[in-house]
């Protein structure tokens, strides 16, 4: 059970709780928990039962799958304010299909399914908020998956840039990587010697540099060149689509 008042204000700030009525909202949080980890701990594992799922409220977090050779591949990076797992909830006798590790400490509260789902019965603004949240990923994974069967490494890690960079000149950018570059890495399904190799690459032809966190871009229009997209069209675009 969660008794901290702010914690509750945050929870009903959500958009999966803001429609709840006082007394519903009592009830969920009264199967609730807060989780905290640290770096690199693992809050659950592929194949464990999927009876809660989660809403971060500081620090990051990857979720990955690990194949049968102990490789892992990072599926998505869960960043402050947003839930995972929730839609496992519709799934009768479901397992978490990843894993999930803390990339910086994290608190988390930690729901119980079967009282968020008893409560979707008679709330349909709660509904209809799980759905919305739902169709927003899949539109982002069937993008995601789009980008992986037609672009390239390098076409995938310029993406990244333009998506996250923010414009400090007409044709210069700065992009601030809150994540490892191995995680980005694999997020972005390319190997960790290509993801280095790329890097060096574009250094050595003066189209970034790296100043601790932040990759410098200096030439924002080759940028663009390079995976095809037109510069005038792209400032406000960048913006909207978010991928990592």
């Amino acid at each position: 059970m969660i008794k901290e008042p702010y914690i509750k204000r945050v929870v009903h700030q959500h958009h999966l709780f803001k429609s709840l009525e006082e007394a519903e909202l009592m009830r969920v949080m009264n199967s609730a928990a807060l989780v905290h980890l640290n770096p690199n701990e693992n809050l659950f594992f592929q194949g464990e039962p999927a009876n809660r799922f989660y809403l971060l409220l500081h620090g990051k977090l990857q979720l990955f799958r690990s194949n049968p050779q102990g490789q892992d591949k990072v599926i998505e990076v869960v960043r402050e304010g947003h839930t995972f797992a929730e839609a496992l909830m519709f799934n009768k006798q479901a397992n978490y299909p990843v894993s999930s590790q803390a990339v910086s400490e994290c608190q988390l509260i930690s729901f119980d399914n079967d009282s968020y789902r008893k409560m979707l019965k008679h709330n349909s603004e709660a509904c209809m908020a799980v759905m919305s949240n739902m169709s927003v990923r899949l539109r982002k994974n069937i993008t995601e998956v789009e980008e992986l069967s037609l672009q390239n490494a390098q076409s995938r890690l310029l993406l990244f840039f333009m998506r996250h960079m923010q414009i400090t000149s007409e044709n210069t950018g700065r992009v601030k990587l809150d994540i490892p570059k191995r995680v980005l890495a694999s997020r972005l399904s390319i190997q960790p010697e290509t993801f280095s190799r790329l890097m060096k690459k574009m250094t050595a032809k003066e189209l970034i540099s790296e100043s601790g966190h932040n990759i410098i871009i200096h030439d924002m229009r080759e940028l663009y060149a390079i995976v095809d997209i037109p510069f005038e069209t792209t400032s406000k675009n960048q913006i909207d689509i978010q991928v990592v």
